[in-house]
């Protein structure tokens, strides 16, 4: 027994740190204007209450349209990092950097219209939260890999703000004590990182739902794994006639269930059964409805880490190209954005792999055809998640699973084979020359 708590004292300290972790994530979504709303502490589970005061909600209304004009304004200088379209490789920059302004921009404002749709979800993810606790009997849902790989997606993002952020507010500003320049700097990076943190709640929420999914599975293998007796005892109890005289003299510590308290057990478990059913079904909608809501964010969140990739791949090469030497900076980049693109999309594999889990566990073969209500109860269920096959799809174009990364490296290398072999060659110049060069061929061989 004294074996045991430490490991469940561990294990308590990581669940803590995990909701303290969620806790300082809402606390900065508050901070960021991302969220109005409060936690209601008086509610068994917690829930988030919206303003009951309606001019506040229009106060808030009226800041987040200033903040959109603002945001219009401000955020463009961080993509224009091509000032010229002298060749096509910097014609091309320059629409991928206007591209990404307007779907940021286009983002934003979606964003800031949708927070009541934001609460909706925290508090889906919450109450299922409960009802898993309540059903499992325990109180700790979220492992140690969640702070891990949450700590990692955070630093990944600030590591990507150290690049972004002297953009929107350049240091010469600073010293040459332009106050207008400094204070719409300053407000353009408190946008910037409003928008990073909802990128990162896409990887969060999909991380949520695998790891749920990943609880709810566990528990299912465990339930089968208590079943197993029930099964040998019905199996000792049709051999008992047979083997009666020889079981006299065979001592076994397992004691067998009588026949009445295997069908209270089976009872039992059908019932815990079909309330995993239900908390299957609720998960799936959740986790569509997260797709949903955030499927403008999810697309913005790969195009925009995609695009910066690009870009830092055509400086990198271009600095190369000028100076013979390339500079440590746009590959260090090229890095962070394709690891924030691998990250997301591994989550969602991993939140649909999880939700498949029980298929692949003996439900149909544990206790069989020894009450019929338990082999109802196990025949629903699967068919409930044949029917509930979990994809993730945003805006019906992209699948997120671990298939689309190869996608992803494929089309990065054909954009480098047509920036090496073609953009860089030449520009407009030299495509106003070919029609002069074409006719002075045609003199030559008349």
């Amino acid at each position: 027994m004294t074996k045991h708590k430490p490991q469940a004292a561990a294990v308590g300290r990581v669940e803590l740190r995990s909701r303290r972790l969620l806790l300082a994530l809402y606390q900065a979504a508050r901070g960021l204007s991302l969220l109005s709303s409060s936690l209601d502490l008086e509610r068994e589970p917690v829930q988030l209450k919206a303003p009951r005061q309606q001019c506040n909600r229009l106060l808030i209304i009226l800041w987040r349209a200033i903040l959109v004009n603002i945001y219009w304004t401000m955020i463009p200088g961080m993509f224009r990092s091509v000032k010229s379209s002298q060749s096509y490789a910097a014609l091309i920059a320059m629409m991928q950097s206007g591209s990404v302004t307007v779907f940021a921009v286009g983002s934003f404002i979606m964003q800031v219209r949708a927070e009541s749709r934001f609460m909706a979800i925290l508090n889906r993810y919450i109450a299922l939260y409960g009802h898993i606790c309540a059903l499992t009997r325990t109180q700790q849902l979220l492992p140690l890999k969640f702070a891990v790989f949450t700590a990692l997606k955070l630093l990944l993002t600030l590591a990507g703000c150290l690049y972004e952020v002297p953009q929107l507010l350049p240091l010469e500003h600073i010293i040459h004590l332009e106050i207008g320049q400094v204070i719409g700097g300053l407000i353009a990076i408190y946008l910037w990182l409003g928008t990073l943190f909802l990128l990162d709640a896409c990887f969060l929420g999909f991380f949520v739902s695998g790891l749920l999914y990943e609880h709810m599975g566990a528990h299912i293998a465990t339930m089968l794994r208590q079943m197993r007796s029930i099964d040998i005892d019905g199996q000792e109890l049709q051999s008992d006639d047979e083997s009666e005289s020889e079981s006299e003299y065979k001592s076994s510590p397992h004691v067998p269930l009588s026949h009445y308290k295997r069908m209270c057990l089976l009872c039992d478990r059908a019932d815990e059964l079909e309330a995993c059913g239900v908390i299957y079904n609720e998960l799936y909608n959740v986790t569509l409805s997260f797709r949903r809501i955030f499927q403008w964010q999810i697309l913005f969140y790969i195009y925009y880490n995609f695009i910066v990739l690009l870009l830092m791949l055509y400086e990198y090469i271009l600095n190369y190209l000028e100076a013979a030497q390339g500079e440590l900076v746009p590959i260090l980049m090229v890095c962070i954005k394709m690891a924030n693109i691998v990250l997301l999309i591994m989550c969602a594999d991993f939140t649909i792999k999880k939700s498949q889990m029980p298929q692949i566990l003996p439900l149909d073969i544990v206790c069989t055809d020894i009450d019929q209500r338990w082999d109802k109860s196990v025949e629903s269920f699967l068919n409930q998640l044949q029917t509930q096959q979990l994809e993730i799809k945003v805006l019906g174009i992209l699948q997120l699973n671990n298939g689309f990364i190869p996608t992803i490296l494929s089309a990065i290398i054909a954009y480098l084979f047509i920036l090496i072999q073609f953009a860089f060659t030449g520009g407009f110049e030299v495509a106003d020359e070919l029609p002069e060069s074409i006719k002075q061929f045609h003199k030559n061989v008349s």
